[in-house]
């Protein structure tokens, strides 16, 4: 009898395990705001202030994106980059593929507004959303306009969106971006890619949306990480042959622009 209470336990004890290890699975991860993963930049004086919610590429969040948040900051901007894969346990988007990348990044996009706009250091109503190539796209899809119901990410006030060359050749056919959005890129970009973007601004813009496109000279995908070679041909897990480069020229540009563009909206 007693063995037969002892293999009963330890049944119950690996189903609750198995159970537990499920419940924490990546997928089931919910948006913690002080994970040691994402970084809150803020600005020296009295607030409040404008901010920014940064959302990273597939690489996760590299070098070149602190140094946005940190000259936004120096620009009078608190600005928050939530890092989608770390907490989930994963490395880079093609570990786990682009739809199910995208769909974590977007997930956590409403929680991370909560978190932004509740903070006492903040202007609530004037944030903003920046993100770069894959989160460039999910900028992209937050600001797109919905044929159905609205998703949670779609139903935020952002009063400016910038997307670095997102990829516009994944959104539908016929899509069109509320505005005020603007879309930074290079001349050359065969992922995005440029010619993809221009159409969406443009088909944007004649329904009355405050879209635009800053078009970069000479210029690939990921134009600004200086961690880049100035070309190297990539294949995603897709299949998809593309070129990323540094563009020292286009960079410094953009630097320029950028805080120009948000200050228009935000303070």
């Amino acid at each position: 009898m007693f063995t037969q209470y002892l293999k009963l336990a330890f049944t119950f004890i690996f189903i609750f395990l198995t159970h537990s290890s499920r419940a924490a699975s990546p997928n089931d991860y919910i948006f913690d705001p002080k994970d040691a993963a994402h970084t809150l930049y803020v600005p020296e004086g009295k607030g409040p202030f404008p901010a920014i919610l940064l959302l990273h590429a597939s690489t996760g969040v590299v070098k070149v994106n602190h140094e946005w948040a940190a000259m936004l900051k120096n620009h009078g901007y608190v600005v928050y980059i939530i890092d989608s894969f770390k907490p989930r346990g994963w490395t880079d988007r093609e570990s786990v593929g682009w739809e199910k990348a995208t769909g974590a990044q977007l997930s956590d996009i409403a929680p991370a507004y909560r978190y932004l706009s509740h903070l006492p250091n903040v202007k609530a109503n004037r944030i903003g959303i920046l993100g770069f190539s894959m989160g460039g796209f999910d900028v992209l899809r937050v600001m797109e306009k919905p044929n159905y119901n609205l998703q949670d990410y779609q139903n935020i006030p952002f009063q400016v969106a910038v997307s670095f060359y997102g990829v516009c050749h994944r959104l539908a056919a016929e899509a069109k971006l509320r505005g005020p959005t603007m879309v930074f890129i290079g001349d050359n970009d065969d992922r995005a890619t440029t010619q993809d973007c221009k159409e969406l601004i443009k088909r944007s813009y004649l329904h009355n949306e405050s879209t635009f496109i800053k078009i970069y000279k000479n210029a690939l995908h990921g134009f600004d990480n200086f961690e880049f070679p100035p070309s190297k041909e990539v294949v995603d897990e897709k299949g998809e042959h593309y070129h990323v480069g540094y563009n020292h020229q286009a960079s410094q540009l953009a630097i320029n622009d950028l805080p120009k563009f948000l200050d228009r909206y935000l303070k």
